[in-house]
């Protein structure tokens, strides 16, 4: 996750033509906590992270995962799961749900 976060902040911040001390004087730390965490260092706060996110204008998960947008609208643009689908994925529900009505049934009549 490191490496992510890092690469994230080195891509972004030379995407803005930032120099480290622009982008610490813009989210208000040094230019040392800059420096640690395209090194890898201490990681940023959450705080931090917010910063970030807003003035480079991505997602938190982006940021600090590294995943694109459109990993997200590929997951999202998914058709549904059919009622095939999904009892070929869980079929053994059908015991518990099977198992469960029995014993309700039986207690209850």
């Amino acid at each position: 996750m490191i490496m992510e976060l890092q690469a994230e902040i080195i891509k972004n911040r030379k995407r803005l033509k930032l120099t480290q001390a622009e982008l610490a004087k813009r989210i208000d730390v040094s230019e040392e906590k800059i420096n640690q965490w395209e090194q890898g260092g201490q990681p940023p706060t959450i705080e931090n992270l917010i910063d970030l996110s807003n003035l480079f204008e991505i997602s938190l998960d982006q940021l600090v995962r590294g995943k694109d947008q459109l990993e997200f609208e590929e997951l999202a643009a998914r058709p549904p799961m059919s009622v095939w689908d999904f009892l070929a994925r869980y079929w053994w529900l059908l015991f518990a749900v099977g198992g469960f009505l029995f014993w309700a049934f039986s207690r209850f009549s």
